[in-house]
């Protein structure tokens, strides 16, 4: 499964998941997705058959709820961070998400159509 992290995140994070194996593109790392609107960056990550994972649950599950709504096909996933959960900011963010990350992939609970939920406590 390949991952696309939203705009919020840092490319760090996306860094750890290739070392790890996991094919992982940061928007931060790539010029023409910054500042896209939620839609047009969701439309990408499909034609690049990615997975997104954002922060952004209003919009995005909006997104996933149109995208339902008009295609025949599922898209590749959605996975929600809750920001609480996963506090940017704080000493060992991007190694606390990328190993939630990689352990929801090994779980095999990463699949297309799917819209998960990142555990924190895992």
């Amino acid at each position: 499964m390949k991952l696309l992290l939203d705009e919020m995140f840092s490319a760090a994070i996306a860094t750890a998941l290739r070392n790890a194996g996991v094919d992982a593109i940061a928007v931060q790392e790539r010029a023409e997705l910054r500042g896209l609107p939620d839609p047009a960056l969701f439309v990408h990550a499909q034609l690049d058959a990615r997975c997104v994972i954002t922060e952004n649950i209003a919009d995005f599950m909006a997104v996933d709820a149109a995208w339902r709504a008009e295609q025949t096909r599922p898209h590749h996933g959605l996975i929600l961070v809750a920001p609480r959960a996963f506090p940017r900011h704080r000493r060992g963010a991007v190694g606390r998400l990328a190993r939630a990350i990689l352990g929801l992939m090994n779980r095999g609970q990463v699949e297309r159509g799917a819209v998960m939920w990142l555990d924190a406590s895992a």
